[in-house]
């Protein structure tokens, strides 16, 4: 039960990796029933804001470009 709730985890967790960016904006479409974890690794999206991980940057369909907060928020 245990190897089926990290498989399960991980199918999860590379789904929200996967990310289509238009090239003109660093915006893509916002993902549909995307589940995260609540863990804080902070990374700065294109849009220039903080995302909680890089997971919630991809399901509100934003690129990461680095990871801790943004500067000069």
């Amino acid at each position: 039960m245990k190897t089926l709730v990290v498989a399960c985890f991980l199918c999860v967790a590379l789904s929200c990796n996967r990310e289509t960016v238009d090239k003109d904006t660093c915006v893509a479409s916002p993902k549909t029933n995307c589940v995260c974890t609540a863990q804080y690794d902070p990374v700065c999206g294109c849009n220039k804001k903080t995302y909680s991980n890089a997971c919630d940057a991809a399901c509100n369909g934003i690129a990461v470009v680095s990871k801790g907060a943004c500067t000069g928020q």
